[in-house]
């Protein structure tokens, strides 16, 4: 017990724990006064002068005006514009894939166009041969047309040629016929008859 009386007592001393997530309790960032500096190097300033009216422009520095809002409505001309949008300091860099895409684009042109010229003299050509197929058609039935015409003429000479044919046969048969009935009936009369016929023309 503390009040016991004892002469000495032993003490052990420990460090408590800290958290290490834990802010810090005190500031320590406390800026300290510097000391007085070296004094600064002096600057050697020319003797004033006028300013002339050239220089004036120089310095003069055009207001800022923006591209969206004017609300003092300032005229700005386009090329001060443009500069002041800072285009013009920009530096352009093509790609190089867009040199390949146009001579892709290039060469597909050209080819749908060899393709679309080779299909339009294919088509011709096909129209072509239909034509000459039709033509010769027509003609193969003009020709059988003529060819049935003249069969039609030769066959009506060749009825006509019949006719005169069995028209001279059936005079023949006539004549013969009359012969022999002049034969039966009168055969002084035929005699004379055949005499007749076979003289000549200028006998008569």
């Amino acid at each position: 017990a503390y009040n016991s009386g004892a002469k000495q007592r032993i003490i052990r001393m420990v460090e408590t724990q800290k958290d290490p997530m834990e802010p810090p309790r005190f500031k320590i960032n406390k800026k300290i006064p510097r000391g007085p500096p070296s004094p600064p190097p002096p600057v050697m300033h020319s003797p004033t002068r006028k300013v002339t009216v050239k220089e004036q422009q120089e310095w003069r520095i055009p207001p800022c005006i923006s591209n969206w809002k004017n609300a003092k409505g300032y005229t700005i001309p386009l090329d001060k514009r443009l500069a002041a949008d800072g285009r013009g300091l920009q530096q352009v860099h093509i790609n190089e894939n867009f040199a390949k895409l146009a001579e892709a684009l290039y060469i597909a042109d050209r080819k749908a166009r060899e393709a679309v010229e080779t299909r339009a003299q294919l088509e011709k050509k096909i129209a072509q041969k239909e034509k000459e197929k039709k033509e010769e058609h027509l003609r193969q039935l003009a020709q059988k047309a003529r060819e049935e015409r003249a069969g039609i003429r030769t066959q009506a000479a060749t009825d006509k040629e019949a006719r005169e044919r069995d028209q001279l046969r059936y005079d023949r048969h006539k004549e013969r016929q009359r012969d022999r009935n002049i034969a039966r009936t009168a055969p002084d009369k035929r005699s004379k008859l055949e005499k007749q016929r076979d003289r000549d023309i200028s006998e008569q």
